[in-house]
C-alpha cells in the first residue's frame, strides 16, 4: 500500500515487500539498516500486531548570501538556525496473509509540520483564510503539528482498500525523513507535487514485484475542504473536487530494478487577485500529473535512479504565457538524476542533479514558508528554470542513527519574458513594488542528524 511500517532495507537477494518501499524509497537501497527497536510498543499492543515507531531530525543549514531564509529550499530554510525538522510518531497494524483489517495513524511535529498539512484537517479551509493551504495546529511561527495519514484497511497482502487520509503516490522523495538520502529534497517534491490526499484507494498484488494502486479522492492537500464559488462556473464540474489517484510498482525478482509510474486528475482552484492584490475569487480547472521514477543496481556499491514529472493546470490564471499556450493554462515539469555509491558498511556517497521548469511561475515561491503560512514578505513570479546539484553523505555511526551532511548550488534562469523577481538572497522591494531577492543562485551547507525509536 502507499505506506505502511518502516522496512529496513534487506540484503541482497531478501526483497522487501513493495507496499514498505514508500517510506524508504529514496534512500541508498545497498546501505543495510537495522529495524526500528520498537521502544514504544509496549508487549500488550505488540501481541496485537500493533507497533509504535517514529525518529527524530535535528539538523542546521546555511546559504552563502547571509538571506535569512535558505532560498526557496523548502525544508531547512532559515539560515544558521538549530531546527527540530520532524519529531515523528508512527501507529501501525499491517494487514497480514489472511483477511483483516489494519491502520495507520502518523504525527508530525517540528518545523516540517506545514510541508504535509490539508485543508479541512490542519490547514484551514480555504474560505477563512483566502489562502490555500495555511497551517492551524501549530506552536509558534515554525513550529506545529501534522498528522499526514490516519486511515484503516480491509483486506489482505494480495488486495485490499484504504480508507481515509494518505501520503500521496506521486514522486520519488517522501516527507519522513528516513527516506531519503539527503537533507533537503528536489523541487519537484518542494513545489511540483501534492503531498497527501483523503480518500478511498484500493491496492492489487497479483504476484511478487508487482503492485497496482488506485482510487478516488478529493484533491491535493485536502481533507475536507469543498470547492468555494468559482468566478467560472461553467467549467465542467467547477463545484466539485472529486479526482483520480493511481500508481503502479513494478520490481525485479532481485530487488535491483525498481519502476514506479503514479498520475493524478481532478479539478483544483486558483486564487483570483483584484486590482489591489486582495482575493476576490478562485478559478477551477482540471489538474493532471504524473510522476515516473526508475532505480538501478548498477553493482554491490552502485546505484543510480531517475525521476521525471510533468503537470498540467487549467484555468490557473498566471500571468506569463508561452506563445501558442492556451490561456490560463500553468505547466511545470522536472528531471532528476540521483547517484548512490556504498563506501562502507556504514558510510555512503550520493549526488543528486536536477531541472526544474516553472513555466508559467505559478509554483515556485521564496520564501515558501512566508507565502503559506501568511507572513511576509513573499516574492513569486518565477517563469523559469531552477537548476540544482547536491552532494551528500550517509554516516551511520550506530545502529538506527544517521548524519547528513550536504552541500548543494542552486541557480535560476528566467525567461526573457518573465517577472524581474529574484528567487535567492535578501528580500527587499523592486522596482515594480513587488518582493524580490537580489540574486541568481546561492551555495547552501547544511547537516541533520536522525535518530529512530
Amino acid at each position: 500500500m502507499v505506506a505502511l511500517a518502516g522496512w529496513a532495507s534487506a540484503a541482497r537477494g531478501e526483497v522487501p515487500p513493495l507496499e514498505d518501499l514508500f517510506e524508504l524509497r529514496a534512500r541508498d537501497p545497498d546501505q543495510v539498516q537495522a529495524p526500528p527497536p520498537a521502544l514504544l510498543t509496549p508487549d500488550c499492543l505488540a501481541s496485537r500486531d500493533i507497533g509504535i515507531h517514529g525518529w527524530a531530525a535535528l539538523g542546521i543549514g546555511g546559504n552563502s548570501l547571509g538571506s535569512p531564509f535558505n532560498g526557496p529550499v523548502v525544508l531547512d530554510d532559515r539560515n544558521g538556525q538549530l531546527m527540530l525538522q520532524q519529531l515523528y510518531l508512527t501507529g501501525l497494524r499491517p494487514l497480514g496473509a489472511e483477511a483483516g483489517w489494519g491502520g495507520r495513524v502518523d504525527l508530525l511535529y517540528g518545523t516540517d509540520w506545514w510541508t504535509a498539512v490539508s485543508r479541512g484537517l490542519d490547514a484551514f479551509p480555504f474560505d477563512r483564510v483566502d489562502a490555500i493551504g495555511v497551517p492551524r495546529w501549530q506552536s509558534s511561527r515554525y513550529y506545529g503539528l501534522a498528522m499526514p495519514q490516519a486511515y484503516v484497511e480491509l483486506g489482505h497482502e494480495e488486495a485490499s482498500v484504504l480508507i481515509g487520509h494518505f501520503y500521496t503516490p506521486l514522486g520519488y522523495e517522501v516527507v519522513p525523513a528516513i527516506g531519503n538520502f539527503f537533507l533537503t529534497r528536489n523541487y519537484t517534491f518542494e513545489y511540483g507535487t501534492p503531498t497527501t490526499h483523503t480518500g478511498v484507494l484500493g491496492s492489487w498484488n497479483p504476484d511478487a514485484g508487482i503492485s497496482i494502486n488506485a482510487g478516488i479522492m478529493n484533491g491535493w492537500d485536502n481533507f475536507s475542504d469543498g470547492m468555494p464559488r468559482a468566478v467560472n462556473p461553467g467549467h465542467p464540474g467547477a463545484g466539485s473536487n472529486l479526482g483520480f489517484v493511481g500508481e503502479a510498482l513494478l520490481e525485479s525478482d532481485d530487488g535491483g530494478r525498481q519502476l514506479g509510474i503514479a498520475l493524478t486528475s481532478g479539478n483544483e482552484y486558483t486564487p483570483v487577485a483584484d486590482a489591489s492584490g486582495a482575493v476576490s475569487g478562485v478559478s477551477v480547472g482540471n489538474l493532471t500529473m504524473y510522476t515516473v521514477y526508475a532505480v538501478v543496481e548498477i553493482d554491490d556499491r552502485l546505484t543510480c535512479a531517475v525521476e521525471n514529472s510533468c503537470a498540467w493546470q487549467f484555468n490557473a490564471v498566471g500571468d506569463y504565457q508561452n506563445a501558442g499556450q492556451l490561456p490560463g493554462l500553468a505547466q511545470w515539469y522536472g528531471l532528476t538524476g540521483y547517484a548512490y555509491l556504498t563506501l562502507t558498511e556504514t558510510l555512503s556517497a550520493g549526488m543528486r542533479a536536477e531541472w526544474f521548469r516553472d513555466n508559467n511561475g505559478t509554483r515556485v515561491f521564496y520564501p515558501i514558508r512566508n507565502a503559506l503560512t501568511g507572513g511576509a514578505p513573499a516574492a513569486g513570479g518565477f517563469a523559469g528554470n531552477f537548476w540544482a546539484l547536491t552532494w551528500g553523505l550517509n554516516w551511520f555511526p550506530r545502529a538506527n542513527w544517521m548524519v547528513r551532511p550536504e552541500l548543494r548550488y542552486d541557480w535560476y534562469s528566467p525567461d526573457a519574458y518573465g517577472s524581474p523577481a529574484l528567487p535567492f538572497g535578501r528580500i527587499s522591494t523592486g522596482a515594480d513594488g513587488q518582493p524580490t531577492g537580489d540574486a541568481y543562485g546561492q551555495l547552501y551547507g547544511g547537516c541533520d542528524l536522525v535518530v529512530r525509536f
